[in-house]
């Protein structure tokens, strides 16, 4: 099956968008003093564990595109 080159960049920059999203929102959440002094270590770890996930999934996103799409 062909893949319609268009379609999978305007996919794969959704992505992004939607991980820049995620990483700001955790960014917003971690910078909040109240936040990561009043809510439990294991809520705190899995934001800062998550953060890094999206920010990992969207550099890789975006080498993909540098890469398949330039």
């Amino acid at each position: 099956a062909l893949v319609d080159l268009d379609r999978e960049r305007e996919r794969l920059q959704a992505q992004v968008q939607q991980l820049d999203q995620e990483v700001a929102n955790s960014e917003r959440l971690l910078a909040n003093r109240g936040f990561v002094e009043k809510a439990p270590e294991a809520v705190v770890q899995r934001e800062r564990e998550k953060l890094a996930s999206s920010r990992e999934r969207r550099a890789k996103l975006q080498q993909r595109l540098a890469l398949d799409y330039p």
